[in-house]
């Protein structure tokens, strides 16, 4: 028994526990295909088809080394998912050596050096790490591919922390060292995701609970800067100033809703995401959440009043709990820039829980081996493996369910009947996967029950999808608006070529041919497509021409040459312009 406690005590083995905690609740996600955004942003994004940097800084700068990790795992590994998956799980399982890492580290710091039982001190950040790396809340930023720009971000973020501690710590010439971890780090992080913008105020963080004895000067320092940060997003939404509104710009997604609008329905995603952390149960991809709340309601105003009380307690608490304060304080502030006043399209996401989940895993791992031991002395263990066995129970039975996409849209569709983007992904699912007849009786009962225009402003994507479905149901007027409202909004090329053919489609229809044969070409300006050639080529003998429908078929075969209905008509029309000759 004394061998096993020191072998659970070494740091290689407590390295290798994680690591084959990861394995065994994500092993089994190397076949996840593709969600959402992994379409737009991988399977068909151009910039991912080079290395070249020039390209992918257009294509988004501020997230050029999120991308750049794609751009290699196409180059190596095409469209195959297994291999985007592969890279993921070694960013979690970086992430939770770090996470355990930082535990380690904030052990030997001023604060805790003296505060913290023996038998806490291996356990703890051995603790943190696993509850970091099981929660199955992380689940949608590790095993959703594109979502490695939020995995990403956290693990150069949990690097930047510990190169600070240890540079706080350290003396001679290891500072150095560990100051050039912490600013690559910090660079790194901060052209993978915008989030990692709220770091300064991690350091700050990280003074005022472990670091400073001038606590005072910490104090003031802090409050300054939070001020005037909130002070200039005010003025960006208020001053008719040529850099405030440039500034404003940068620092929202969408005009759709005001900053205090986005606020007050973080007020309550804030609540659910503690919930989720806390009781890991009815997780979602989409929880149908398009649609701020206003200040005037009353659960907007309670909500805030409870984050006001959680802080205000975290605050208080600092000097005499230094870890568990820290935890929720980095919760908040690793939350403000997805969840505060910075608007963004989707009001919810688990995957803006993944960095900010690493705080209240500290202060959980604090909870089960510092304050539940005196208490519960004989239990406090079992209750600590039964937590972590829970979790990865639950992460392994979420990853199972990522595995095949229509039985994890058919639950979130259980979960949020009325949530419209889970019900069109659905009935997608349902057409790839053959089963037309659900698909088409699933897209009617869409057109049916969702009017146009509808009562929340919808991502693009969404609209695509939706327009789509009132096309199926033979809604060809809704489908015509739906249409021009998501092409004013498109940005992403992908989702404006989709409804550029949907438009095409409907006119084809109607029997416009020359209007779809319009709608087919400036699709096909934003990207080759065999399907879109396919339908140019269909409109193009509608109108009898000939000659440019065999152009057209020819170019459905060199992009898809097991195109059977291409090499069919192909054959036909060259028999055709073939038989004037024989005569």
């Amino acid at each position: 028994m004394h061998r096993l406690k020191r072998l659970g005590r070494r740091p290689a083995f407590q390295l290798f526990v994680l690591a084959l905690a990861v394995a065994l609740t994500y092993g089994h996600t190397l076949d996840v295909p593709f969600y959402l955004d992994d379409h737009l942003s991988i399977e068909k994004n151009p910039a991912l088809r080079t290395l070249d940097p020039a390209a992918l800084w257009h294509d988004s700068p501020r997230r050029i080394v999120g991308y750049y990790t794609l751009a290699l795992n196409y180059r190596f590994g095409g469209s195959d998912p297994a291999g985007y998956h592969l890279v993921n799980l070694l960013i979690h399982l970086g992430a939770a050596w770090l996470v355990w890492g930082l535990a380690r580290a904030l052990l030997d710091t001023p604060a805790l050096r003296d505060r913290c039982p023996e038998g806490a001190r291996s356990a703890l950040p051995l603790t943190a790490a696993l509850i970091f790396a099981l929660h199955p809340l992380q689940t949608q930023a590790v095993t959703y591919v594109v979502q490695r720009l939020a995995s990403l971000t956290a693990l150069w973020y949990l690097a930047a922390l510990l190169g600070y501690v240890k540079l706080r710590l350290a003396t001679g010439p290891a500072r150095w060292g560990w100051a050039g971890v912490c600013a690559a780090a910090t660079l790194l992080a901060l052209f993978t995701k915008e989030n990692a913008f709220t770091l300064p105020l991690a350091w700050w963080l990280l003074e005022l609970a472990f670091l400073s004895r001038g606590r005072f000067w910490v104090w003031m320092t802090g409050t300054a800067l939070l001020a005037g940060a909130l002070g200039l997003l005010w003025a960006t939404s208020h001053l008719e100033v040529g850099w405030l509104r440039r500034l404003d710009a940068l620092t929202r997604e969408t005009r759709w809703f005001g900053r205090g609008d986005y606020l007050a329905a973080q007020m309550k995603a804030l609540w659910w995401y503690l919930r989720l952390f806390f009781w890991p149960v009815g997780l979602r991809l989409d929880y149908g959440f398009h649609r701020p709340p206003a200040w005037s309601d009353p659960g907007v105003v309670a909500a805030a009043a409870g984050h006001l009380a959680v802080l205000a307690a975290a605050l208080r608490g600092v000097g005499r709990w230094p870890l568990p304060a820290f935890g929720v304080l980095f919760y908040y502030a690793a939350h403000l820039v997805e969840s505060s006043v910075i608007p963004i399209k989707d009001l919810v996401f688990e995957h803006r829980t993944y960095l900010p989940n690493a705080g209240l895993a500290l202060t959980a791992a604090w909870g089960l081996t510092v304050w539940l031991p005196p208490r519960l002395p004989r239990l406090a263990p079992a209750v600590t493996a039964a937590v972590l066995a829970a979790l990865a129970v639950l992460t392994w039975q979420r990853n199972e369910l990522w595995r095949d996409p229509v039985r994890f849209w058919e639950d979130n569709v259980r979960r949020q009947p009325g949530a419209l983007r889970p019900r069109l992904e659905l009935a997608r699912e349902y057409f790839d996967a053959g089963r037309v007849a659900d698909s088409l009786r699933l897209g009617r009962e869409i057109a049916a029950s969702t009017p146009w225009p509808p009562k929340a402003h919808l991502p693009e994507s969404v609209v695509a999808n939706l327009a789509a479905a009132y096309f199926v149901a033979g809604r060809h007027d809704l489908a015509l608006k739906a249409v021009a409202a998501g092409l004013k909004q498109a940005r992403i090329p992908m989702v404006k070529q989709r409804l550029l053919l949907l438009r095409g489609n409907v006119h084809h229809r109607q029997g416009r041919y020359a209007e779809a044969e319009a709608d087919y070409r400036r699709a096909l300006a934003l990207g080759a497509d065999a399907g879109i050639y396919l339908y140019l080529a269909e409109a193009l003998l509608a109108q009898k021409r000939y000659r440019e429908a065999i152009g057209a078929y020819e170019k459905v075969l060199a992009l898809q040459p097991g195109n059977r209905l291409a090499r069919r008509r192909l054959a036909r029309l060259e028999s055709r312009r073939a038989r004037p000759a024989s005569r």
